[in-house]
């Protein structure tokens, strides 16, 4: 684990726990697994402090543990990878908000912030905070309906329950469960919403969010970009039937699909609504996905109109040399970034080679590949030719690229970057603090005057407590805010695809 990674793991933990589960988390990622005992010791922090951290921790899936040497005392255990899907949540809510609408929103949002609920807490809750909203009109009964969608989709699954019996060891491990879609009694639902009380209800089984089938939506919906992009609309509503053939007969996460035969794609084509065109000239499109697809889709055999393949390895690899395209872009220019597509293109190539095809001047191609080479974007290997009769060997140098490590420079590149935005916005929030706690209390009062059926002579004279200089500068923060919350999640979606990618490379 790097110490780019470290860093923004720390500001992640500071930004959504405080100073305390900070210091934990640090000391933590630096020293790996630890007991409660050395935590206590290197961090300083009294023991019941340290218990606290750690429970938090645990219960947001942060962190794991297991039996020690001795088996009597408990290793903690940082999981960085968790700890960065933290800044994914709105991702996660706009995408289930934009398949099953706000109810599924409400719940996995709840979900998100409770870490883990029983279904009829979850409920329960979620229909209490939005009785008296009627633009949202949420009743108890569509959000049990919604509950058992997700629970079905895969969205939300049953939380891992501890089990003592499998060894000797005081300390208890966490056994995955198989999710099972529940009961839920509406008439029980409508009794504890009235009365307020979960007492009655015996209910303990347990629920979480299941982050992966969100993250097989996002890979899908990058791909059905990609296809739209590279070819038109109805080429990435194929590629997006593709996928659904996919998970009919394969893993979620295969490098290559099993065959699905051309038959069954066409039939789905026809059930598929608005897309006359692309039903009439299916073959057609899936000809031109197998040839010009960037290797999404590869053609097995011509049996029955011949069987199709999804390339998840493949279409990770083009992402991710996208991905350096742009990162090399952004950095050194679009004309280092010509000389590094070249050096792909060729695998591997001399120096005054680079400079013949490239197109550039001699002195700027020089200096461009010794910058990517300085920014380990591309390495150089040296070999010697044949000797000539009584002539010394000549050493030639081959540039090429290491796609492995360069994708993990980019990596550290994402997370350094990552790391200035959470600090940037930590300034900006401290800095403009006591001004935004101001604008809240205002925004506060006036919803109440509002609710209350004030005049709006009223209600002026409490808005005009913030002057026109505030409302700038309170404009001018918020702006900045956006802009870095939207660099958050862009820098997020490369970490995404460098991730996929690392998948498939282990």
């Amino acid at each position: 684990m790097s110490h780019q990674l470290g860093r923004v793991v720390s500001e992640i933990l500071h930004r959504y726990f405080g100073e305390l589960v900070q210091q934990v988390g640090n000391d933590l990622f630096i020293y790996g697994s630890k007991p409660i005992s050395m935590i206590v010791k290197t961090t300083g922090l009294p023991r019941k402090q340290v218990i606290e951290s750690l429970r938090t921790l645990l219960k947001f899936d942060l962190a794991s543990f297991e039996p020690s040497v001795h088996e009597v005392v408990a290793d903690y255990k940082l999981l960085p990878d968790n700890v960065l899907l933290l800044i994914r949540y709105p991702r996660y809510l706009l995408q289930i908000k934009s398949k099953y609408g706000t109810e599924a929103e409400l719940l996995v949002e709840e979900l998100l912030q409770q870490a883990t609920s029983t279904a009829t807490g979850l409920l329960v809750t979620v229909a209490t905070k939005n009785k008296d909203d009627k633009e949202k009109n949420i009743t108890i009964l569509k959000l049990r309906d919604t509950f058992v969608s997700l629970a079905t989709a895969g969205y939300i699954q049953q939380a891992p329950v501890a089990d003592t019996k499998e060894g000797s060891s005081d300390v208890p491990s966490l056994v995955p469960v198989a999710t099972i879609v529940p009961d839920l009694d509406t008439r029980q639902l409508l009794h504890a919403m009235t009365t307020g009380s979960l007492a009655d209800i015996k209910d303990n089984i347990y629920w979480k969010v299941n982050y992966d089938r969100f993250h097989q939506d996002f890979r899908d919906d990058i791909m059905v970009k990609a296809m739209t992009r590279r070819i038109d609309d109805n080429a990435g509503e194929l590629m997006r039937l593709l996928l659904q053939q996919m998970y009919l007969s394969s893993a979620a996460w295969a490098a290559e699909s099993n065959p699905t035969p051309a038959l069954d794609i066409r039939e789905a084509v026809r059930r598929a609504a608005d897309k006359s065109l692309l039903s009439q000239h299916v073959d057609h499109y899936l000809k031109v996905l197998e040839e010009n697809g960037a290797g999404f889709v590869r053609r097995v055999g011509d049996a029955g109109g011949g069987q199709l393949v999804v390339c998840g390895r493949r279409a990770a690899g083009r992402l991710l040399e996208a991905v350096l395209d742009h990162v090399v872009t952004e950095r050194l220019g679009s004309n280092a970034a010509r000389i590094f597509r070249l050096i792909r293109a060729k695998k591997y190539i001399e120096e005054d080679d680079i400079q013949k095809h490239a197109m550039l001047p001699n002195k700027e191609c020089k200096e461009l590949t010794y910058k990517l080479l300085e920014e380990h974007f591309i390495s150089v290997q040296p070999m010697r030719k044949a000797a000539s009769a009584g002539g010394m060997a000549k050493a030639i140098y081959l540039y090429h690229i290491k796609t492995h490590d360069v994708a993990h420079t980019a990596q550290e590149l994402c997370y350094r970057a990552l790391h200035n935005c959470l600090r940037r916005a930590a300034h900006e929030r401290n800095k403009h603090a006591r001004l935004r706690d101001k604008q809240r209390r205002v925004r506060t009062i006036v919803h109440g005057m509002r609710m209350r059926g004030e005049p709006q002579q009223n209600i002026d004279d409490v808005e005009e407590t913030l002057t026109p200089p505030e409302l700038a500068l309170l404009k001018d923060v918020e702006k900045r805010l956006k802009q870095l919350s939207a660099a958050e999640l862009e820098l997020d979606r490369n970490l995404f695809i460098l991730n996929w990618y690392f998948m498939y490379s282990k």
